[in-house]
């Protein structure tokens, strides 16, 4: 009979679909089948994992949730649960920084089980392509037929993948942020909402999506978190296509980096057995199969350059691919999500009012120097 272990993971197909169908492969390997839980994606990067840890062997997390995760002993570092070989193979088949991005203090304390990035969607039967350039974003945002989510969470996302596209990432410097080129990203966010629908104003990436492959007035969707899910044959009555994210230069650099990474919970009565799950699910084998096939977004690049899984998303993963490996990660640093949320909350009020004073700079600038709690 099999062993089950208890898992959290986040409510939607590229979160718990693509995990739960490979149950039967971790079955058949190691005979242990997860029993998941889901949350929402807002919980998912607002939640403490101090709030749901005891009731886990495995939990889904997002990086800048590690530091927290570590201070108040809730995962357990996988350097002490994994072999430095299995460590390595990871890392050397990770996309882009996906795998580095939950180290924390010398230790991994997470794999990156799913990778994502900032890029672009758009309709096939629409448009030809993907802006290329910013200047491009903002003639098709005249023309009506672009949108761009910025919801409180997604308008520091933006913020933050301009601020590093403009060279002036956040936290880089013993300042939070650059002031004489934030005040530039605003006046440019600025200009870009009052361009695009007002319902932007109180969307995330998932809604972009679906308004992008349900109604035929848009054609573009930018600065949005790659679903994988929307490229896939089936899934909406309008296939979308991703590219790319628009840049100054043309490169897509800059690209804030999501995804989430799967950690063991100090609660867990198997640790080393979850452990093995926790490799497996990350490893080629299943990230290129059953993961990937169920609907999974994999961290593993062997699976980001399968012919097949490209086949399956309408090239999904070579299209976006550079703009994860250019992609900008968020300091792992205690206090960072508290930062984060209390930015966001100002960026978007900006963005609602379409303008800003000064005293807004310094507004941003002081959640970092009221949350961080650690030296960096």
């Amino acid at each position: 009979m099999a062993i089950t272990l208890k898992g959290m993971t986040w409510d939607h197909p590229r979160g718990l679909d693509s995990i739960l169908h490979s149950n039967t492969l971790l079955e058949s390997e190691i005979g242990v089948t997860i029993a998941w839980q889901a949350r929402s994606l807002l919980a998912f990067g607002d939640q403490p994992v101090a709030e749901f840890y005891k009731d886990c062997d495995l939990m889904i997390i997002d990086h800048p949730h590690v530091p927290d995760a570590v201070h108040n002993r809730t995962v357990l570092p996988l350097d002490e649960l994994l072999s430095a070989d299995e460590l390595n193979s990871l890392q050397r088949t990770s996309v882009g920084q996906s795998h580095t991005s939950y180290e924390y203090q010398g230790k991994q304390w997470a794999l990156a089980i799913d990778s994502a990035a900032q890029v672009s969607a758009f309709r096939p039967d629409r448009a030809e392509r993907s802006p290329i350039y910013w200047s491009e974003v903002l003639e098709l945002a005249k023309s009506g037929t672009a949108l761009w989510p910025h919801k409180p969470v997604d308008a520091f996302s933006t913020f933050a993948t301009l601020m590093a596209q403009r060279e002036a990432p956040l936290g880089g410097t013993e300042t939070f942020i650059e002031k004489k080129e934030a005040a530039e990203v605003l006046e440019f966010m600025i200009e870009l909402a009052g361009l695009v629908p007002d319902i932007c104003l109180t969307s995330n990436p998932i809604d972009a999506a679906e308004l992008l492959a349900s109604n035929d007035k848009y054609a573009h969707a930018i600065c949005m978190y790659g679903y994988s899910n929307y490229a896939r044959a089936g899934f909406r009555a309008n296939r979308l296509m991703y590219d790319d994210l628009p840049s100054f230069d043309g490169l897509a650099s800059g690209s804030q980096l999501g995804g989430a990474g799967i950690a063991i919970s100090s609660a867990s009565t198997n640790p080393q057995l979850a452990a093995q799950v926790a490799y497996l699910l990350c490893s080629p084998e299943i990230q290129s199969t059953s993961y990937v096939n169920a609907g999974g977004q994999p961290g593993n690049l062997v699976a980001w350059k399968s012919t097949q899984a490209n086949l399956l998303t309408n090239y999904f993963f070579a299209n976006t691919l550079r703009s994860l490996e250019r992609a900008w990660v968020r300091p792992r640093i205690l206090g960072w999500p508290e930062v984060q949320f209390a930015s966001s909350q100002i960026i978007h009020r900006i963005l609602s009012e379409k303008k800003f004073v000064v005293g807004d700079l310094d507004a941003i600038e002081s959640t970092y120097e009221e949350h961080i709690k650690e030296a960096r």
